[in-house]
């Protein structure tokens, strides 16, 4: 089962998932309204969500394969933070060249307090002397930053202080159930009080905690914790599952309501859970074909936004073709950031399950 877990399609998933975030971000933000089935069928599939199962599923293995804290760290480290500086250098350089700077007052103080932020754990911090550039933030989607911060920080944590006291498998598949279970119930509060309590400041603060989504993480987690069970039987069932989930999905969503995109319905995640493993282990070698192990996901989803800014900024708006424009500096730079700075950092990671060397077996989107 080892090397059958280490080759699936994670890294194609989390691609066509930050394309789906950064298609409906760009075209949102520069007012294109376009309706036609593969918008309506790509809002069924929301991109942040797919990212925490993700994480969950690959960061506890990775977890569970070398829980030396300082290494642990370490990877994790490599993994963020290096592509993190970069986008947040160039998009505050593009931000300098347009002269907005010169037309805010602002002082070096501030600018240095917010970069700082940008670049350690609080990327949700947004000052309001950038409320006049672009959509306002120089890079709205790093919010989950922040909570995927919070993942790798709870996974040791979750780890030691559940798992070793739970013993054997059976109760600590129970008491992951149990935390599953409890945080689902916390984020379907919080969707109750959305309408009503979105703009106060400490519903807002609740949102870039790790609470609300949680449970999405955990069950990566426990789908990994039981991968030879879940490979059992869902391996090779991608087209049946996923005819299922669209009509389930598409179901809910028109008649009944049910919330799709990050606020998702939790019921209807449980089985975009089971969709997401299935197409991970159905047709495994896909991935790596049309990939060839390079996985410029990550620069996808943090380069549009600043790409937007710039666009917005000087007026490339209400038009189709500027989002398709958009949209290929994105993939660009994303491309750059991969050869560039993330595989490089990748080789200096200690006992990683992504060596990225050629003749090693594996694990494609394993940090």
């Amino acid at each position: 089962m080892k090397d059958v877990f280490k080759v699936n399609n994670f890294d194609l998933i989390r691609l066509v998932a930050a394309l789906q975030v950064a298609f409906h971000h760009v075209s949102s933000h520069l007012k294109v309204e376009y309706k036609g089935f593969l918008t309506d069928i790509s809002m069924l599939f929301p991109g942040v969500p797919i990212f925490f199962f993700i994480s969950g599923f690959l960061i506890s293995k990775s977890y569970e394969n070398n829980p030396a804290i300082k290494e642990y760290a370490r990877n994790r480290i490599l993994r963020i933070y290096p592509a993190l500086i970069a986008c947040t250098s160039i998009s505050l350089l593009s931000v300098s060249l347009t002269g907005y700077f010169t037309k805010i007052n602002v002082t070096i103080f501030h600018v240095v307090a917010w970069v700082v932020g940008q670049i350690s754990f609080v990327q949700f911090y947004n000052p309001d002397f950038m409320r006049g550039f672009g959509t306002g933030v120089l890079n709205g989607s790093l919010w989950t930053i922040t909570v995927e911060l919070q993942f790798y920080v709870l996974i040791p944590v979750l780890y030691y202080w559940i798992f070793k006291a739970a013993g054997d498998k059976t109760r600590q598949n129970i008491i992951l159930a149990s935390l599953i279970c409890l945080f689902m119930l916390i984020s379907a509060g919080r969707h109750g009080l959305y309408s009503e309590h979105s703009g106060k400041f400490l519903f807002k603060l609740w949102g870039v905690s790790f609470i609300p989504w949680f449970y999405m993480f955990l069950l990566g987690v426990i789908f990994q914790m039981n991968f030879e069970r879940m490979y059992n039987i869902l391996r090779g069932r991608f087209l049946l599952i996923l005819s299922a989930y669209t009509c389930l999905a598409y179901f809910t969503k028109s008649f009944l309501g049910w919330d799709i995109g990050n606020r998702i319905s939790p019921v209807l995640y449980l089985l975009l859970s089971v969709l997401i493993f299935s197409s991970a282990y159905s047709f495994p070698k896909l991935g790596d074909y049309i990939l060839r192990r390079n996985d410029i996901s990550y620069g996808v989803y943090i380069y549009h936004i600043p790409v937007v800014n710039l666009f917005i900024y000087y007026g490339l708006v209400s038009n189709i073709s500027f989002v398709l424009v958009a949209l290929i500096i994105t993939i660009a730079a994303a491309s750059a950031s991969w050869f560039l700075i993330e595989k490089p950092a990748f080789k200096l990671k200690k006992h990683s399950l992504n060596p990225l060397q050629a003749g090693n077996n594996i694990m494609p989107g394993l940090g």
